[in-house]
C-alpha cells in the first residue's frame, strides 16, 4: 500500500443466529502492522493503541451505523482497556465486550469486569480455553466464544464439558462448513460465526432441481455476449416482480435522478445492456427463495467491492469486475461446487479463469476483495491503494448494498 497518514483497516465478521441470520458482527481490523486477533497481553501498549485507534475511528471518522446497522457489535478490549474503563465510554445497547483470552484474570480485572456488567454492558470471552482460574469470569460472561477450527465432534465436546452448568449464550467461531455449523447446532450453541455459508453443503452427489436449472439457464442466457435486448426482455417477463424490480431500481434516486422510465424496455434502452445485465445477474439470484438474506448482501459488497478497485486502478472494464463478484458466491447460493455451475453457465475463459483461480486483473479484484471481506489485511499490501482509501471503498460497498436491499425490497 501507498504510504499515507495512520489509519486503521477495519471489516466486519456476521455472527448468526441457528436460522443463520446475523445477530451482530464482530469488528476486525488493523491499525498500521497490527492485526486485531494479534493483539496480547505481551505488550500493553501496542494492544492498547490498537484498540484505541479502532475506537476513535469507529465512533468519530468513521460511519459507524453504516458499518453494523442496527446490530451490536464485539469489540475486542485489551486488559488496561478494561481496568481503565475505556469500554464505558460506548454506548452499551450497541457494543459488545469482548475480552481476550491472553487477560488475566486477576481481582481488577474481575472487579471491573462485575461494574460493567452491573452497568448493563454485555461480557463475551474470546477464545475460551477452560481453566479453573477462569471460574469468575465465567460467571460474569453473558457469551462464551469456543474456537471450532479444525476440531471434531469429540474434541467440541470435551470444550463444552466444563460448562455444563453455564447458562449464558455459547458462541461456535471459525466453523468452516455448513456440516460443522450442523454439529455445532447438536451441541446447543446458540451463536455462530465463520464463512461457513460461502461454501456449498454437498460437493456431489445429489440432483440439481429445476428452480436451481432455471436459474442456471437464464445466467448461461444473460452473460451470452451476443445476447439481444429483446431477449433481454423475455427473460425479465419470466421471473416474477422482476420487471417491477428493474424498473425500481432504474428510478431510485441513489442510481438515475435525471429522467423517469415507464416502461421496461425504455429503462433497458437507455440504462443499456451492461448495467442491465449486471442488474438482472442480482436479481436472478436474489430471486432464489433458498438464499441468506446475509449472503446476498455479502454478494453485494464483494461485487461493488471488485467495481470499486476496478474503477480506482483504472481499469477498462469494472462492470466485468461487478459481475465476478455477483457470481462469485453462486456455489453458496445454489449449494454446488462453482466449477460445477460454471461449466452450465459458459463464461468467457477470462470470467472462468478470474472466477476458479484469482487469475488475470479481474481475478485480482476478487482476490483482493475477499482478503479485506475475511480481514486477510497483510495480503492487500501489493494494493496502490492506501489504507484510508480502502477503508472507504469497504464502507461505500457496504453502503451500497444495504440501499440496493431495500430498493428490491428483499
Amino acid at each position: 500500500m501507498t504510504d499515507h497518514k495512520p489509519c486503521i483497516l477495519l471489516a466486519r465478521q456476521g455472527i448468526y443466529d441457528k436460522n443463520s441470520i446475523v445477530n451482530a458482527y464482530e469488528i476486525l481490523y488493523r491499525n498500521g502492522s497490527i492485526l486485531s486477533a494479534e493483539v496480547n497481553n505481551n505488550n500493553h501498549h501496542e494492544g492498547d493503541t490498537a484498540t484505541s485507534s479502532v475506537l476513535s475511528q469507529l465512533f468519530t471518522n468513521l460511519d459507524f451505523n453504516a458499518l453494523i446497522g442496527r446490530k451490536k457489535a464485539f469489540i475486542n478490549f485489551t486488559y488496561n482497556n478494561i481496568i481503565q474503563q475505556i469500554p464505558m465510554l460506548l454506548p452499551k445497547d450497541r457494543v459488545v465486550i469482548e475480552v481476550l483470552e491472553t487477560v488475566l484474570a486477576d481481582k481488577e480485572i474481575v472487579h471491573n469486569l462485575r461494574t460493567l456488567k452491573d452497568k448493563g454492558y454485555q461480557i463475551a470471552l474470546d477464545d475460551f480455553v477452560y481453566n479453573k482460574n477462569l471460574e469468575e469470569l465465567i460467571e460474569i460472561a453473558d457469551i462464551i466464544k469456543i474456537d471450532v477450527l479444525n476440531q471434531n465432534e469429540q474434541q467440541i465436546e470435551n470444550q463444552l464439558a466444563p460448562l455444563n452448568n453455564y447458562k449464558g449464550i455459547l458462541l461456535a467461531e471459525k466453523i468452516e462448513d455448513k456440516a460443522q455449523f450442523k454439529i455445532c447446532q447438536d451441541f446447543g450453541f446458540q451463536y455462530f460465526q465463520g464463512f461457513f455459508l460461502n461454501k456449498p453443503e454437498s460437493v456431489e452427489g445429489t440432483v440439481i432441481t429445476e428452480n436451481k436449472a432455471q436459474l442456471i439457464r437464464l445466467l448461461t442466457e444473460l452473460n451470452d455476449d451476443n445476447v439481444s435486448i429483446e431477449r433481454i426482455e423475455e427473460i425479465i417477463l419470466q421471473i416474477p416482480k422482476l420487471s417491477y424490480r428493474i424498473l425500481r431500481l432504474a428510478n431510485s434516486p441513489s442510481m438515475y435522478s435525471s429522467r423517469k422510465f415507464d416502461s421496461l424496455l425504455d429503462a433497458i434502452g437507455q440504462l443499456g445492456l451492461i448495467q442491465i445485465r449486471n442488474w438482472l445477474n442480482l436479481l436472478l439470484l436474489a430471486s432464489f427463495d433458498e438464499i441468506a438474506p446475509d449472503l446476498l448482501e455479502r454478494t453485494l459488497i464483494r461485487a461493488k467491492m471488485c467495481e470499486s478497485l476496478a474503477q480506482t486502478m483504472k481499469h477498462s472494464t469494472p462492470h466485468q469486475a461487478y459481475t465476478v463478484g455477483i457470481l462469485s458466491t453462486l456455489d453458496g447460493i445454489l449449494n454446488k461446487p462453482l466449477g460445477l455451475l460454471l461449466s452450465k453457465i459458459h463464461l468467457s475463459e477470462k470470467l472462468n479463469d478470474a472466477l476458479l483461480y484469482k487469475k488475470g486483473e479481474l481475478g485480482s479484484f476478487l482476490k483482493f476483495s475477499i482478503d479485506y471481506e475475511q480481514a486477510n489485511f497483510t495480503s492487500l499490501n501489493s494494493l496502490p491503494i492506501n489504507e484510508e482509501e480502502l477503508t472507504k471503498l469497504y464502507l461505500k460497498s457496504i453502503e451500497y448494498a444495504n440501499s440496493m436491499l431495500d430498493i428490491i425490497n428483499i
